[in-house]
């Protein structure tokens, strides 16, 4: 029986395209400027090719579809010493934070949802679900993602990147949630958009849900989940659907 429900954010509960993959386009050539380095066609196609993006189009195993900022930098700095370009990892992970965040922040774009949120939430509080959010975004990102969209009363645990959290799929925002609420690994499900997230569940003894609403297709998810569902918005009919079978 799921009892916690540990949602991605980016893909999962809003669309991803709309915003990250847009902002990455913006932020790439600040990033070459505030560093001095040339904003040229080739400069623009190694940093967008590192993050996972390649003729406008994310690959669904990209370090933009679910690394963490520290990560990226890494990719980054590695990527760029090979140009002869040295940068701090730690800088740079400080910079990306800031340009996403400012671009994200003040796009003034709407962030796109694939169902009636609050009607979603209420659906999950009813059944006495625990919600829980596992995201490689910035926790005051992320808490500004879920206030924005009218949410963030119903999250029970926020599990974002603060610098010192281990990010996805290591154990550590699964066994903070279970442990927390006192949750068995296999009452909690996760539900995201990325190969990613389906080992997160998988190593971990959860249940793993995959939703096609953000950069992977069913092909992307390896074999690793569970289920798969076209978007959030089919997860109650889900969770009957399990409810259903595990009291049989």
């Amino acid at each position: 029986m799921i009892k916690g429900i540990l949602f991605d954010k980016d893909g999962t509960l809003v669309d991803f395209f709309s915003l990250w993959l847009r902002a990455a386009e913006a932020v790439v050539p600040v990033f070459l400027k505030e560093n001095q380095i040339p904003v040229t066609g080739e400069m623009v196609q190694l940093l967008l090719c590192t993050m996972g993006i390649e003729r406008g189009e994310v690959d669904p195993k990209g370090a933009l579809a679910y690394k963490s900022y520290g990560e990226i930098s890494e990719d980054i700095c590695k990527a760029l010493k090979e140009k002869q370009i040295i940068l701090s990892e730690e800088k740079t992970r400080r910079q990306l934070e800031r340009l996403f965040h400012q671009n994200v922040a003040q796009s003034g774009v709407p962030f796109r949802l694939f169902t009636d949120m609050n009607t979603f939430m209420k659906n999950l509080k009813v059944r006495n679900i625990i919600i829980g959010l596992a995201t490689a975004d910035t926790e005051i990102s992320a808490e500004n993602c879920l206030t924005s969209i009218g949410i963030m009363e119903y999250f029970d645990y926020i599990g974002a990147d603060d610098g010192k959290r281990s990010p996805k799929p290591d154990k550590e925002m699964f066994l903070e949630f279970a442990e927390q609420f006192s949750l068995k690994p296999e009452e909690i499900a996760v539900v995201g958009d990325t190969y990613n997230d389906m080992l997160f569940a998988k190593k971990n003894g959860g249940i793993a849900i995959g939703v096609l609403s953000g950069v992977s297709e069913e092909k992307d998810f390896g074999g690793e989940a569970d289920y798969i569902i076209a978007s959030i918005h089919e997860l109650p009919e889900l969770l009957e659907h399990i409810g259903r079978k595990n009291s049989k």
